[in-house]
């Protein structure tokens, strides 16, 4: 006697589940890497709008890994005033001084580290609420 079992639906449907899984999650990512972004650019100084506006998001997709970069770079006299913005302490000009933040984050120094760790278990959730509604 034998019995044979045809899996292969089964094996598919995992497969589609997971290809969904992780779908879900690689957009939520890229969300969250839009947000940091927005944040990051209404909290950066600013004094002529060029570190600003020279916000950059990079999205890296590869095999079994997903990452986005979110970056500044403005130089100025081979000087790439965004990291000395980024890191010291220093007196905001009138036009930061006067500038608004935005989502509870006031405009400043380590205008992406701020919004990163404060946002960090909501940006987790949303690639967790991803990762389940590509399940679905």
């Amino acid at each position: 006697m034998s019995f044979t079992i045809d899996a292969s639906s089964f094996i598919a449907g995992i497969n589609n589940a997971s290809h969904g899984a992780i779908e879900g999650a690689v957009q939520a990512l890229g969300d969250a890497g839009d947000d940091l972004a927005r944040v990051a650019q209404n909290i950066a100084p600013i004094d002529k709008g060029t570190l600003r506006a020279s916000v950059k998001k990079k999205f890296k997709l590869m095999p079994r890994k997903a990452s986005v970069d979110v970056s500044f770079r403005a130089v100025e006299d081979g000087f790439n005033y965004a990291i000395w913005t980024h890191e010291m302490e220093y007196k905001l000009g009138p036009t930061s001084s006067s500038a608004g933040g935005i989502d509870g984050y006031e405009v400043g120094n380590k205008y992406l580290e701020r919004p990163l760790r404060g946002n960090a278990d909501k940006y987790l959730r949303w690639i967790a609420e991803g990762t389940r509604r590509g399940l679905t």
